[in-house]
Order: C-alpha cells, then structure tokens, then sequence
C-alpha cells in the first residue's frame, strides 16, 4: 500500500498548538499518533478497498498516512490529545518550555 502524506495547518490558542490533517478514511484504532515537546509524529492506515472501484475521477486517496511535523514552540507531551472527527485528526499539546519524553495518546 502506497503512503501519503496528508497537509497540515498547525495553529496556536488558548495557550496550546494544535496540528490537524486530514485522513479519510481512517478510524481511530488505526492510527498512531507520537508527541515529544518538539514534533508530532502520525500514522494510519485505512481499511477500505479502492482498487475494486471503477472511478471517473479519483483525486484523493484513502490508504495509508504518514505526517511527520516540527513544531514551532515546546508541549507537554504528557497532556497531549488526540481526536479524529469526520476524517480530520487534530493533535492538541499544551505549550511547555520545561516539558520532556514523548507520550502517545488515545486517538479518540
């Protein structure tokens, strides 16, 4: 299965940064996300077979995401959260200067 790297807005409010992607298709049991006070780090898998479809247009793609980003300011990775709602996963950490380790959360 070919990998795809899904765009990213990063944003920042309510003393958080925030990254969200869209993934469609995926369900939270089939991603991964990581968190360390400098990068997020997500990987999912979709289960929905498109090779039996006859398309007439096809420009986007449900398979397997890769997204990798650096983060612009420190996060807790301990109080990170991670929900996925009509195909777009948002990844929210609180801004932290002192904060260390990694943390993967419960994609929910």
């Amino acid at each position: 299965m070919e990998t795809t790297t899904p765009p990213a807005n990063i944003y920042e409010g309510n003393g958080q940064l925030s990254v969200a992607a869209p993934i469609p298709g995926a369900h939270p049991e089939h991603v991964e996300v990581v968190v360390t006070p400098t990068r997020v780090r997500v990987e999912a898998t979709c289960k929905y077979a498109q090779d039996s479809q006859h398309y007439h247009r096809h420009d986007w793609r449900v398979g397997a995401w890769e997204l990798g980003v650096d983060l612009p300011k420190q996060v807790d990775p301990g109080a990170a959260r991670a929900t996925l709602n009509l195909g777009v996963l948002v990844v929210m950490a609180p801004i932290s200067e002192r904060a260390s380790g990694e943390s993967r959360p419960v994609v929910t």
